[in-house]
C-alpha cells in the first residue's frame, strides 16, 4: 500500500480521537446512561495493553513459548484475587485528592516534596524508554505496511510527527484545568474507544489465524510443542510477579485507575471486564503464533527478512488481505497512542507539582507574581508534555532498532515496581517511614539502573560493553548480569530481583531503627483504613428477607421516629427509590443504619444491634426492638442531662474516645478555639482539630515555644494518656488555660478555661512588685518561700506519720474484735508491726534530718578499709536479695578512706535498700572504683529506672518517684534527703544515672587515704552457738510504763523471765538479780 495513503488512514484515526475526545468533554454522556461509566472505566483501564502487547506478545511468545503469558497473568491475578487492594487505594487517593503516584507517596509518607521529586524522577528514566518503544512500534508497522524500511532522515520519520501529534492531543485534552483531580471524561472516552479498538483488530486477526490453521492444515501440534520447549518456569514466575505490580505502579495506569475513577465501586465491574479483555488478547496470541512458527518458521525462506514483533501485521499482509491488514495497523496505532497520551499526561502532572512548581516557588516565584496562578501552571505542564514527548522520540532516535519491543516494556516494568514496597507498606504497616521509603526507593532504582539500563545502553552503542562480560575494573562479582557471582537467572529477573532485594531491605530497616514520627503515624490511619469514611464499601452479606421496613423500625427507637423517617426518606429519594414496606434492603441500607445508629449509641452498639438481624442468629425484629427500647429511653435521658451540664459550664469542654475520635463538646469550646462548624461533628478524629489550629496560627504558645511541637507533644500525651496542662493565647488578648486528663476505660476530656482577667492581674502585680524596693522584695520572696517549704513539710510529715498509725490502728480495731484462728490474728499483729515500724522509720529519718540540719550531728573522721565496710554491708543485704531471686554481687579491692564510717554506711545503706526494693529481676552490683584522689562507691541495679525529669527531685524531702514495682515496701521520701545531707556534711559529692526500662546507679565519691592512718577497728564475732531465750533474764528500763508492759508480755511468751525498772536507781538495785541482757 501506498505511504500515503497509511499516513492518511492514520491521520483520520488521530482526527476520529479528537472528535470522540472533544464530545465526552462537551456532553455529559454519564447522566442519562449510568452504565456507560463502568464500561468506559474498566476499557481505559486496557491502556496498560500498549504496542508492546500487540506487537511485541506475539514476538515474546515465539522466542520465549509461554514466557509471553505473564504480562497478562499479573493484572489478571490483581484484578480477581486482590483488586480489594485497588480499592483500598482508590479510596485512599479520593480522601486525600491524590493527582499522582508521587502525589500518593508524598501524601502518606509526611508530605514529603523530597519523596515526590525522587518517584518523579525514577518515573521519567523509566518511562521515556517506553515512550520510545511506542515510537519504535508505529514506525515499524508503517515500513512493514508499505514494503520497505523508512528513511531515517528527520522530515521523513512518521514517528517524529506522531510525538508532534500526540503531544497536541495531550495539551488539549489533557492539560485544560488546573486541578489534577477532576476528571477527564473525554480524555478516559477517547482511549476507552482506543482499547476497543485494538481488541477488535486483534481478534480479527486471531480468528483469520484460526480460520488459516485449519484450512490449510498447519502443524498445530509442533507449534504447541514449540511453544512450551522455549518456556523457562524461572522467567515466567518471575515476570508474573513484575506484572502485578506493574499495573499499579505504573504512572499510566496509577492516573487511570486510581485518579480518574470516579466512582470506586467501578473498580468491581472491571474486575471482570478488564480481566476477561486480558483473557481475550492472551488467547487471540495462540493462532497468530501458531500460524506465524508455520509459515515463517527457521526453516522457511522469510525467517530471515521478517522481524518477529511484525508478525501480527504481516501474517494479513502475507495473504493480501489488506483491509485486515490495515485495521491491524489502526489497532497497533491505536495501543501505542492510548499509552503515549495517557503517560504524557500522568507525568507533566507529576514533573510540573514535584519538580518545577517546587523549583519556583523556592525560588521566590509566588512572592513576585500577582493574580491568578492556574494560567502559568497549566503552561508548565503544557511544556513538560512538549518536552518529555521529545525526550522520548530522542531516545529512540539515539537507541537503534534492534532491541526487541518485550525488552524496554520490562525494562519499565522493572523501574516502576520499585515504587511497590513503599505502595504497599503505605497501604498495610503503620511502621513505616519516610526515610525508609526515601532510601530504600533510592537504593533499589540505582542497583536497577546498573544491572538493567546501562547493559541496555551499552548494547545501543551508547559506549563500549566491554566491561559487561569482566566487570568493572575487572571486578567479575560486579558484573551487571552476574551480580555478586549469581547468574543462574536471566537479566530481567536478576536485575529486578536485586534491584527488589536492596530496596525492601533497606525500607524495612530503617523503619525498624528510625521508625515514623508522630505526624506520619497520624498521617496514616487515613491510608491504613480508607473505609473509615466509606464503609458502605466493605464486605456485608445481607439476608433476602431482611426488609428495609426493619431497619426503619429498629432505627426508630434509637434515634426517634420522626427523624428516623425522614432520614429514610431522604436516602430512598437521593437513591430513586419509593420507601414501601416490603422494599428489601441491601448493603447501602444497612450501612446508611449503622451510620445513623453509630451517631446516637456508637460503632461497637450499632455493628451488634444490626449483626443480630444479618446473621439470621434466630432474633426477630421485634426482639431486638423490645430489647433496644429501655436502652433508647435511657440514652437519650443521659444524653440531654449531659448537653445540658456540658451548654452551662463557664468552660470549654471537648471528649474524644479511645481512637482519638470527638464524641462530645460544648459552644464555649467552638467559641474559645473559633472552630467552624463544619469541623466540628460526631467521630471527627481530633488530630485534624488540632493540626487546623496549627496551620492558621490560632494556637500560640504564651511564650516563645513552637506551635507545631506543641500540638504534637499534646498528641502524644492524649495517645499515651497523659495529663496535660498549658497555657496558650488565642487572638490577641486572650490567654486560655488548657488542661487534660485521661478518662478510664479509654479516651480523654480536656477543659479551656478563659483566665485572660485572672492573668492580668498577675501581670499587674508582677508589675507592683518589680517597682519595690529590691531588699523588701528579697525578704518577701524569702519569707514566703520558707513559708511554703515550711507549709509543705508539716503536710508531708503530718500525712506520712499519721498514714502508718492510723493503719496501724485499724489492724489494731481489727485484731480486737477478730474471732479468726490465731494464724489470722498473728497476721494482723505482723502488719499492726510494721505500720509502726513504718512510722518509727519516718520520725527516725526526721530526727536524722533535724540533727543534720541544726549541726547537732558531728562527723567523726577516720581512715579505714572500705573493703571491709562494703563486705559488712554484703553480708546484711545478701539474703533480703537471695529472698527476691535477685543476685546481688560486690567487687571491691581492699583500699583505704577516709570518712564518718558510721555515715557512709548509711549513705550505702540507702542506695542498696532503695535497689532491693525497685528491682523485681536481675541484679544488683555493690563496689567501689578509684577515679584520681577519690574512690567512688557505686551501687547499680537494673531496675525500671527513672526518667530524667525526675532525678532532679529525688532528693528532696518526701519525693517518691512512684513505679509499678516495690515488693510492697513503699519508700518514705526521706533516704536520699538524708544522703544528700549527709554528703554535703562529709564533702562526699553523690551522682545518679538512670535510663528508663535498664536502671539506675547512685554513687558517692570519698577521699582516698594512706594504710598508715588506720583507726584499728575491733569486730564482734557473733557466736557460733546462740543462747536459748528461755530461761533468760532480762532487765528492762524505760519511764514509760505501758512500754515495759508491752516488753513483758512480749518476752514472757517466748520463756524469758522480764524484770522491769522504770528509773535508774531501780535497774541498781535490780542488778543484784544478775540479768542476762539489760534493755534500755
Amino acid at each position: 500500500m501506498s505511504p500515503t495513503w497509511v499516513i492518511l488512514a492514520s491521520f483520520v484515526y488521530l482526527a476520529i480521537l479528537f472528535g470522540i475526545a472533544w464530545a465526552g468533554d462537551r456532553y455529559p454522556l454519564y447522566e442519562k446512561r449510568p452504565w456507560l461509566r463502568p464500561a468506559v472505566y474498566s476499557l481505559a483501564l486496557a491502556v496498560y495493553c500498549s504496542s508492546w502487547t500487540f506487537y511485541g506478545a506475539v514476538g515474546s511468545a515465539v522466542r520465549h513459548g509461554w514466557g509471553y503469558l505473564p504480562i497478562y497473568l499479573g493484572p489478571f491475578l490483581l484484578m480477581v484475587f486482590f483488586w480489594r487492594f485497588l480499592e483500598r487505594l482508590a479510596l485512599a487517593a479520593q480522601t486525600q485528592k491524590i493527582v499522582s503516584i508521587s502525589d500518593f507517596m508524598a501524601s502518606r509518607y509526611e508530605r514529603s516534596q523530597r519523596l515526590a521529586g525522587l518517584v518523579t524522577i525514577v518515573a521519567l528514566v523509566a518511562v521515556v524508554p517506553y515512550l520510545a518503544l511506542q515510537f519504535k512500534a508505529v514506525t515499524m508497522s508503517i515500513g512493514v505496511f508499505i514494503g520497505h524500511e523508512i528513511s531515517s532522515i528527520i522530515f521523513g520519520d512518521p514517528a517524529l510527527y506522531v510525538a508532534a501529534l500526540m503531544a497536541l492531543f495531550v495539551i488539549v485534552f489533557g492539560t485544560r484545568q488546573a486541578d489534577a483531580t477532576e476528571h477527564r471524561p473525554g480524555l478516559m472516552l477517547a482511549i476507552a474507544a482506543e482499547s476497543l479498538i485494538k481488541l477488535v483488530a486483534l481478534v480479527a486477526v486471531g480468528i483469520f489465524a484460526f480460520i488459516w490453521l485449519n484450512v490449510e492444515k498447519l502443524d498445530a501440534v509442533g507449534a504447541l510443542q514449540t511453544l512450551t520447549q522455549h518456556t523457562s518456569s524461572m522467567s515466567f514466575i518471575g515476570q508474573t510477579l513484575l506484572a502485578f505490580a506493574a499495573v499499579v505502579c505504573l504512572p499510566r495506569q496509577f492516573h487511570v485507575a486510581i485518579v480518574e475513577c470516579g466512582d470506586v465501586r467501578d473498580i468491581r465491574s472491571a474486575r471482570w471486564i478488564f480481566s476477561l479483555y486480558l483473557v481475550l488478547i492472551a488467547l487471540m496470541v495462540v493462532p497468530i503464533t501458531m500460524v506465524a512458527l508455520n509459515v515463517f518458521g527457521e526453516s522457511s525462506v522469510a525467517a530471515t527478512t521478517v522481524t518477529v514483533d511484525s508478525y501480527v501485521l504481516v501474517l494479513p499482509l502475507h495473504k493480501e488481505q489488506t483491509a485486515l491488514a490495515l485495521l491491524v495497523y489502526i489497532g497497533g496505532f491505536s495501543a501505542a497512542t492510548g499509552m503515549m497520551i495517557v503517560t504524557s499526561v500522568a507525568l507533566a502532572t507529576m514533573v510540573s507539582n514535584d519538580l518545577i512548581m517546587p523549583y519556583l516557588l523556592r525560588r521566590g516565584w509566588a512572592e513576585g507574581t500577582r493574580g491568578d496562578y492556574s494560567k502559568t501552571l497549566l503552561w508548565v505542564r503544557r511544556v513538560a508534555v512538549f518536552v518529555l514527548v521529545m525526550a522520548a522520540y530522542g531516545y529512540y532516535a539515539g537507541t537503534g532498532s534492534e532491541t526487541a519491543l518485550s525488552a524496554y516494556g520490562l525494562m519499565a516494568f522493572a523501574a516502576v515496581v520499585q515504587f511497590a514496597p513503599g505502595l504497599i507498606g503505605g497501604l498495610s504497616w503503620l511502621g513505616a517511614s519516610r526515610r525508609g521509603v526515601e532510601v530504600g526507593l533510592a537504593i533499589g532504582s540505582l542497583v536497577w539502573a546498573y544491572t538493567l539500563l546501562l547493559p541496555a545502553l551499552a548494547n545501543a552503542g551508547w559506549f563500549s560493553d566491554a566491561w559487561l562480560e569482566s566487570g568493572p575494573f575487572g571486578i567479575a562479582w560486579l558484573m551487571p548480569h552476574k551480580l555478586f557471582g549469581i547468574g543462574s537467572m536471566d537479566p530481567l529477573t536478576h536485575g529486578t530481583f536485586w534491584s527488589l532485594l536492596f530496596n525492601t531491605s533497606f525500607f524495612l530497616l530503617i523503619s525498624l531503627i528510625k521508625g515514623p514520627s508522630l505526624a506520619e503515624r497520624l498521617r496514616a490511619r487515613t491510608f491504613l483504613d480508607p473505609y473509615a469514611k466509606n464503609r458502605r464499601l466493605e464486605t456485608m452479606n445481607v439476608p433476602g428477607n431482611l426488609l428495609v421496613h426493619d431497619l426503619l423500625v429498629i432505627s426508630g427507637r434509637i434515634v426517634g421516629e420522626a427523624k428516623a423517617a425522614w432520614s429514610f426518606e431522604s436516602h430512598a429519594r437521593d437513591r430513586g427509590l419509593v420507601l414501601s414496606k416490603d422494599l428489601k434492603a441491601d448493603a447501602e441500607w444497612v450501612q446508611f443504619t449503622e451510620l445513623m445508629l453509630a451517631a446516637v449509641v456508637g460503632a461497637a452498639s450499632a455493628r451488634l444491634v444490626l449483626g443480630s438481624a444479618l446473621r439470621g442468629s434466630g432474633i426477630e425484629v421485634d426482639v431486638i426492638v423490645s430489647v433496644l427500647d429501655e436502652t433508647r429511653q435511657e440514652l437519650s435521658f443521659n444524653r440531654d442531662v449531659l448537653t445540658s451540664t456540658l451548654e452551662n459550664l463557664e468552660q470549654g469542654i471537648s471528649v474524644v474516645d479511645a481512637e482519638m475520635n470527638l464524641v462530645a463538646w460544648n459552644q464555649r469550646y467552638e467559641e474559645y478555639l473559633d472552630l467552624p462548624s463544619s469541623l466540628l461533628k460526631l467521630g471527627q478524629p481530633v488530630a485534624e482539630i488540632m493540626y487546623f489550629n496549627a496551620m492558621r496560627g490560632r494556637l500560640r504558645l504564651v511564650d516563645s515555644g513552637n506551635v507545631t511541637e506543641s500540638v504534637e507533644r499534646r498528641l502524644n500525651y492524649m495517645l499515651e494518656g497523659s495529663s496535660y496542662s498549658a497555657l496558650r493565647l488565642i487572638q490577641e488578648n486572650q490567654v486560655i488555660e488548657i488542661r487534660g486528663r485521661p478518662l478510664p476505660g479509654g479516651g480523654y476530656v480536656t477543659s479551656y478555661t478563659d483566665v485572660t482577667d485572672f492573668k492580668r492581674v498577675e501581670k499587674e502585680l508582677l508589675e507592683i512588685n518589680m517597682n519595690l524596693e529590691q531588699r523588701v522584695a528579697e525578704r518577701t520572696e524569702a519569707a514566703e518561700k520558707a513559708q511554703k517549704l515550711r507549709s509543705y513539710f508539716l503536710t508531708a510529715v503530718s500525712h506520712d506519720v499519721l498514714q502508718p498509725i492510723n493503719a496501724a490502728r485499724l489492724f489494731a480495731t481489727a485484731l480486737q474484735d477478730t474471732d479468726e484462728e490465731p494464724e489470722q490474728m498473728r497476721h494482723l499483729a505482723e502488719r499492726v508491726d510494721t505500720s509502726l515500724r513504718a512510722a518509727e522509720e519516718i520520725l527516725e529519718g526526721l530526727l536524722d534530718i533535724s540533727q543534720l540540719e541544726s549541726g547537732g550531728l558531728q562527723a567523726e573522721i577516720q581512715v579505714f578499709n572500705a573493703q571491709e565496710l562494703l563486705e559488712d554491708l554484703y553480708q546484711q543485704y545478701a539474703p533480703s536479695a537471695k529472698r527476691r531471686k535477685l543476685h546481688l554481687s560486690l567487687h571491691m579491692k581492699p583500699v583505704y578512706v577516709r570518712s564518718d564510717i558510721r555515715l557512709l554506711r548509711r549513705i550505702l545503706q540507702n542506695f542498696l535498700a532503695n535497689a532491693l526494693r525497685y528491682t523485681q529481676e536481675g541484679r544488683i552490683i555493690l563496689g567501689g572504683r578509684v577515679r584520681g584522689e577519690m574512690v567512688e562507691f557505686q551501687v547499680w541495679d537494673s531496675g525500671q529506672g527513672i526518667p530524667q525529669n525526675h532525678l532532679e527531685k529525688i532528693f528532696d524531702e518526701f519525693q517518691r518517684y512512684e513505679q509499678s514495682f516495690d515488693w510492697g515496701e513503699r519508700g518514705l521520701g526521706l533516704g536520699l534527703s538524708i544522703c544528700q545531707r549527709i554528703s554535703v556534711l562529709l564533702d562526699h559529692p553523690l551522682a545518679v544515672r538512670s535510663e528508663v526500662g535498664k536502671g539506675s546507679m547512685f554513687s558517692v565519691k570519698v577521699p582516698l587515704a594512706n594504710e598508715e592512718g588506720v583507726t584499728k577497728r575491733e569486730y564482734i564475732q557473733q557466736s557460733s552457738t546462740a543462747l536459748p531465750l528461755a530461761g533468760m533474764r532480762v532487765l528492762c528500763l524505760d519511764n514509760d510504763l505501758e512500754i515495759l508492759q508491752g516488753m513483758q508480755i512480749l518476752l514472757g511468751q517466748w520463756g524469758v523471765e522480764v524484770i522491769l525498772a522504770t528509773t535508774i536507781d531501780d535497774a541498781l538495785l535490780m542488778m543484784e538479780q544478775k540479768p542476762h541482757v539489760l534493755l534500755v
